[in-house]
């Protein structure tokens, strides 16, 4: 008698470690059941110097660098430095002191396939 109230609490500890196991593995069968979210995939932006260009291109005879500043919301130190950037690679010229605009001889305004590389859904005005 003592022999099986002894085997008997035995396997009474038993049960409950299969049980608590059989608990976990369902908790980690749920949880990987569960639907993941799909990752959303992050549109490419234009850069500062593409936003400037794409606002240089409306204006056909220059734009000054206070407008620049206006309508890309840009600070000075900003559009200074783009400007520079893109006059040394004659992208665009300089007009006159603060007025600027795309380099037509370079062709450069009329080359589609520089101009389909900006995106053409920016707008600033």
């Amino acid at each position: 008698m003592k022999n099986i109230a002894k085997e008997l609490k035995s396997v009474a500890r038993q049960l409950e470690i299969l049980t608590r196991k059989t608990e976990r593995m369902i908790m980690v069968v749920k949880n990987a059941a569960l639907p993941v979210a799909p990752k959303i995939k992050k549109s490419v932006s234009a850069t500062p110097t593409d936003q400037v260009l794409i606002i240089m291109k409306r204006f056909k005879k220059g734009i000054s660098v206070t407008s620049l500043r206006e309508k890309s919301g840009f600070n000075e130190k900003q559009i200074s430095n783009i400007v520079h950037r893109a006059c040394k690679k004659g992208v665009i010229k300089r007009i006159r002191r603060g007025v600027y605009s795309l380099y037509k001889d370079d062709g450069y305004e009329n080359d589609s396939e520089n101009m389909a590389a900006l995106p053409k859904t920016m707008d600033f005005c």
